[in-house]
């Protein structure tokens, strides 16, 4: 059997800081048939529209849908010639589109496409979008600007730094739509395993450097890496729209033993792949564009000034290349004849010029309105299958809201408003059952809801907020918070109490770690260091059973502490160091006798700053859990003796985003349709999650709580080791030789409060209590009790 190709895909746009209008265009197609996907590959396009708003933004949409459609059209297996007839065939239809409307005179756009067959990349681009290539550390530029600047500095005229700040930077030399005919650069590269590709527009390769490209994909996943591609482009400016898909090739497949490859020729550099200029084909008829199997964001164009030369609100925003008019011959007629055939060329002028706008705009929406109704209905299809496929109906949908969107200022007539009507409804309902088909396919439930209970809390509640519950001597379960001030609190009903000494006076709270019977607190205490406590509920305030000296080596900051397995596990810190320090103080005796052994110490060597750290008892031994900065999660079993450096936390299936918004509040066509910020991945992957801010751990759960970040609500995850200990996939603790640990997904919570600040289990182990800012003001804080499991209400 053949080997497949397996790819990791993901993409955005982003109007930019400066533009008002989005007039880029995206998509890609990953056929789900094997015997399509073997033969034709995967298709990913970026298009970078020029011409106004109502033009650059029809010229871009025109490039992806066309490009999209017609390349799985056609027959061939020659996956260069296919893709160049495709993206000619998009170059007619802007030229005759532009040529229909005088508003849309002009009109064109850049195209950068890749197709991924087997091992290899096909890449084709016209204007100057980019292709990247990274491997191995890594970036190559794979495709060739179109640009006045770019040709000069192959022809040895201006240098590279020259060419940034030059005032005809953004005259591109190229592009689809302005001529009747274009040529079209196809580039080919063979894949690696591991290997990184970058589709973008010049507002993100103008304004990030290829190393910086290179750091940010290399060290996130595809859906964290274009996120942080687009916030880069804004922090240094965001003058132009910016557009980026990132796809990494997880295995590499085989391609047909008939597969064809261009041949480079003429002259300039060579960078490492094939390429060919491949000129002129006879224009071939054209085919109403529409979308495929993949996913589309298209974007919102913008009014554009049409000086050849340059946009001066821009510096990335590409113009198509300046031409010189033919001469005109000068004839002589009488005054009475020119006269004569002015009017009457100006009469059947502005009547043709009527009626073909008339004809085009009917067409346009009858055509626009038939798009949107196949998609939205291959969406109800999708949503109904067995299993279902909400990832699959959404990305449809939101291919038919743009549809719909596209047309809703325009003249309609009766017939077409009542299918318009029609539409809109139908996709409603549809999103709606959509959303609520992925939540429940990924378990994913939404809090604060009907079946929780919450109470609000009128103390400020800031920059801390970790908070513990216990259950007293009667039963009683009793809350308290760690505040900003760094003291303990008691949280009775909506109000904090005064602060608890703990140690003294004078003393501040690092820290603190429960397991439903007692409190311990890192205390500091002035002028003497560090300290652990044992507290227990008593009378509605904590009873000191003992304390324990942490001494820290020089340098060296308590900073976290854990319990499980009556030990707890001091984590010390010495700033700018990648090597911790664990002091494990094992509790001896019981009740009023409890207190903490002589510590064992251990250095350990981590690759990312700490932030949070929480102990589960595994299989009767205990595990720590680190939370680093990068958002990955990493454990290390104690007392092992193999190992001192954390292990992988893998998960499988990956864990799917929320999406941004929920059925209940989907109203309208107006609103835009969620998409998943991330694919989920089948197969094994490293348990990382973006904006985690907190470990919280229960008898056998590990809960992660997360900010919102990159449009993702702030959310909970209740992730479980499995009982089966074969170290494989779903399977648990792996053998003594493997420092990995196997999760799984239990439950995912989308918050809607904009803020979590701290989750503790319930001691009964019954559910969880929430902590979390209800507003922007610190003063408005809500407790939400979550009893599991859910009500079904909670899951829409």
């Amino acid at each position: 059997m053949s080997k497949q190709l397996r790819l990791d895909v993901a993409q955005l746009t982003d109007v930019g800081r400066k533009r008002p209008h989005n007039e880029d265009n995206m998509a890609y197609v990953i056929p789900k048939d094997p015997q399509v996907m073997a033969r034709k590959g995967a298709l990913f396009i970026v298009a970078d529209g020029m011409g106004g708003h109502a033009a650059g933004e029809v010229a871009s949409e025109i490039a992806v849908d066309t490009v999209s459609y017609s390349y799985y059209q056609d027959d061939s297996e020659d996956v260069a010639t296919s893709l160049l007839h495709a993206i000619k065939r998009a170059n007619s239809l802007i030229h005759q589109r532009a040529a229909e409307n005088m508003l849309r005179s002009g009109m064109g756009t850049t195209c950068v496409a890749a197709v991924l067959r087997g091992g290899v990349a096909y890449i084709a681009n016209v204007g100057d979008s980019r292709a990247y290539l990274m491997r191995h550390g890594y970036a190559k530029q794979v495709s060739q600007d179109h640009s006045w600047v770019a040709e000069q500095v192959r022809a040895g005229l201006l240098t590279e730094d020259q060419a940034r700040s030059h005032a005809q930077r953004n005259v591109i030399t190229r592009c689809l739509g302005t001529q009747s005919e274009v040529d079209v650069d196809v580039f080919t590269e063979q894949l690696e395993e591991g290997d990184s590709l970058i589709l973008c527009t010049d507002g993100l390769s103008g304004l990030v450097g290829d190393e910086e490209l290179r750091v940010i994909v290399d060290q996130f996943v595809p859906q964290e890496s274009v996120y942080h591609l687009v916030e880069r482009a804004n922090e240094n400016g965001g003058p132009d729209n910016i557009t980026a898909i990132v796809i990494r090739v997880q295995e590499v497949g085989w391609e047909p033993p008939s597969a064809r490859y261009p041949v480079r020729v003429g002259g300039g550099p060579e960078i490492g792949g094939d390429a060919a200029l491949l000129g002129r084909l006879p224009s071939t008829p054209l085919l109403s564009p529409m979308q495929t199997d993949g996913f589309r964001a298209p974007g919102v164009g913008f009014n554009n000034p049409t000086n050849p030369f340059f946009s001066p609100d821009t510096i990335t925003a590409p113009q198509p290349a300046v031409k010189t008019g033919s001469s005109r011959k000068n004839r002589l007629f009488y005054p009475t004849a020119l006269l004569l055939v002015f009017l009457v060329v100006a009469v059947i002028g502005s009547s043709l010029y009527l009626f073909l706008r008339m004809r085009g705009n009917i067409i346009d929406i009858d055509a626009t309105l038939s798009a949107a109704n196949v998609s939205i209905a291959q969406a109800q299809e999708d949503v109904n299958a067995t299993p279902a496929n909400p990832m699959n109906a959404l990305q449809e949908l939101t291919v038919a809201r743009a549809k719909l969107v596209s047309i809703q200022n325009s003249s309609r007539n009766g017939s077409q408003n009542t299918q318009y009507t029609h539409l809109s409804s139908a996709l409603t309902t549809t999103v709606k059952q959509a959303i609520t088909s992925y939540n429940r396919l990924y378990n994913i439930a939404s809090l604060p809801c009907v079946a929780t209970a919450s109470t609000g809390i009128t103390a400020a509640i800031t920059k801390y907020g970790n908070m513990a519950v216990f259950n007293d001597a009667a039963g009683k379960k009793q809350f308290y918070v760690l505040a900003d001030d760094k003291q303990l609190h008691a949280l009775n009903g909506q109000q904090l109490g005064n602060g608890i000494a703990v140690g003294g006076a004078n003393t501040t709270v690092e820290a603190i770690a429960t397991d439903g019977t007692r409190l311990i607190a890192l205390v500091s205490l002035p002028d003497k260091g560090y300290q652990l406590s044992m507290l227990q509920p008593q009378n509605n305030s904590l009873r000191q059973v003992t304390t324990a000296d942490v001494a820290a080596p020089t340098g060296y900051i308590p900073s976290f502490i854990a319990l499980a397995n009556n030990t707890v596990s001091v984590v010390l810190i010495q700033t700018g160091s990648t090597q911790p320090q664990i002091a494990n103080y094992a509790i001896a005796g019981t009740g009023n006798g409890q207190h903490f052994n002589t510590p064992t110490k251990t250095m350990i060597s981590i690759s990312n700053t700490i932030v949070s750290v929480a102990a589960l008892s595994i299989a009767q031994k205990t595990h720590l859990f680190f939370l680093l900065s990068t958002g990955l999660i990493q454990s290390l079993q104690l007392n092992n003796g193999a190992s001192l450096i954390p292990g992988s936390v893998q998960i499988s299936p990956s864990i799917p985003a929320p999406l941004a918004v929920s059925a209940a509040n989907f109203t309208d066509v107006q609103n835009p349709v969620p998409t998943p910020a991330s694919k989920v991945i089948p197969s094994l992957t490293a348990l990382s999650v973006v904006g985690a801010t907190q470990l919280v751990t229960g008898p056998k759960d590990l809960y992660i709580v997360a900010a919102g970040v990159n449009g993702v609500s702030p959310r909970i995850l209740d992730l479980t080791v499995p009982s089966s200990t074969t170290g494989k996939a779903g399977g648990g603790v792996a053998p003594a030789t493997d420092t990995t640990l196997y999760m799984t997904l239990t439950q995912q919570y989308a918050i809607s409060l904009p803020t979590v600040k701290s989750v503790a289990l319930d001691p009964k182990g019954t559910g969880f209590y929430m902590l979390a800012l209800t507003g922007q003001n610190a003063a408005t804080s809500q407790l939400v009790s979550v009893t599991l499991p859910l009500e079904k209400t909670c899951i829409s």
